[in-house]
C-alpha cells in the first residue's frame, strides 16, 4: 500500500466524512477497511463519522459507493454520505444527474449548487415494537437498520439520556445480530420533526443521519395516522435541516419513492501519510 493517501473532507448537515477517489483501484477494499478507524480518529487521524470511497462504476452506474462506519464496520447505505459523494463526484467530472451503486442497489442523484437530492430504492414498512419504556418504538429499514421512538422536546435536548438509551437500544438483543441505529424524534409541527440519532459504528450521537431522517419521517407519518400530512417532512437535525420525501401505498402499508434532500459540501482536501 502506498504510504500517502489523497483525500477529501466533506460534510452534509454536520455529518462529516473522509472521501477517497479509488476509481483506479489503487487500494483494495480490505486495505481501506483496515485504514478506516485510523483515518476517522478525531485525535490521531483526520477525524470523521465515516469513510466514503468511489470505486469504479458499471454499465448502469457512474461509480460504486462504499461506505464504512468510523470503526470500519459496514454501514449499509448512508443518506448524508450518498449526497456528499455525489457532490464530490460532480466536482470530479461526473454529470449533475447520475446513478451510482451501493450494495447492488441503484441510487439516483441530482446535484445543485445549493443542495443534493438522492432517490433511494428502499420500500420500507413500519414494524412496531412493543415496549413500555419507549413511545412508538418501531423498526424501519431505509437502506440500513433503524429504530425510531418519539420523545418530547425536553427529552430531545437531554443528550445524556439520548446517549445512554441510544447505546442500550443499539445493542438490544431484539435487533441482533447487526444491531441498529437509534433515532429519537420530537414533533414540532404536523410536517416538521426534530431528530437526534445515535449511530451504530460511530457509537455516539451525530449531528445528522440521512437514512435516520427518512426512517423518522416515515414513523411520524405512520403514527400520526393522518391523511393531511405532506409527503415531504422537514427533519431538523443538530447540524441542519433535511427534507425527507416518500409516497405511501395504503394497500400494502409500505413506503416507496424515497427521496432525501439537503446540503453537502467539500470542506477541504489534502494528503495524509500513513
Amino acid at each position: 500500500m502506498s504510504n500517502s493517501i489523497s483525500f477529501y473532507k466533506l460534510q452534509g448537515a454536520g455529518n462529516d466524512f473522509i472521501a477517497i477517489d479509488n476509481r483506479d483501484n489503487k487500494f483494495t477494499l480490505d486495505e481501506l477497511i483496515d485504514l478506516t478507524p485510523k483515518l476517522c480518529d478525531r485525535r490521531f487521524g483526520i477525524g470523521a463519522d465515516g469513510l466514503l470511497v468511489l470505486f469504479p462504476g458499471t454499465d448502469s452506474t457512474a461509480y460504486t459507493m462504499v461506505y464504512r462506519n468510523a470503526d470500519g464496520s459496514d454501514a449499509g447505505m448512508c443518506g448524508n454520505g450518498g449526497r456528499c459523494i455525489a457532490r464530490l463526484a460532480t466536482s470530479l467530472g461526473v454529470a449533475q444527474k447520475h446513478t451510482f451503486g451501493v450494495h447492488q442497489q441503484l441510487y439516483k442523484a441530482f446535484v445543485d449548487e445549493r443542495f443534493i437530492i438522492i432517490d433511494l430504492p428502499s420500500k420500507p414498512s413500519v414494524q412496531q415494537v412493543a415496549d413500555n419504556d419507549f413511545y412508538h418504538l418501531a423498526q424501519i429499514h431505509t437502506g440500513t437498520e433503524h429504530i425510531t421512538t418519539q420523545v418530547d422536546k425536553k427529552t430531545l435536548s437531554d443528550h445524556d439520556y439520548l446517549r445512554k438509551n441510544g447505546k442500550f437500544l443499539r445493542f438490544d438483543g431484539r435487533f441482533a445480530p447487526k444491531g441498529t441505529n437509534v433515532n429519537f424524534y420530537a414533533v414540532e409541527t404536523p410536517n416538521t420533526i426534530k431528530l437526534v440519532t445515535y449511530e451504530r459504528g460511530v457509537e455516539d450521537l451525530t449531528l445528522a443521519c440521512g437514512t435516520g431522517a427518512l426512517a423518522s419521517a416515515i414513523a411520524h407519518h405512520h403514527f400520526s395516522n393522518s391523511d393531511d400530512l405532506s409527503n415531504e417532512i422537514r427533519v431538523s437535525c443538530l447540524g441542519g435541516d433535511l427534507i425527507a420525501g416518500f409516497s405511501f401505498d395504503y394497500t400494502s402499508k409500505s413506503y416507496f419513492d424515497l427521496t432525501l434532500k439537503g446540503p453537502a459540501e467539500i470542506v477541504y482536501q489534502g494528503i495524509i501519510t500513513i
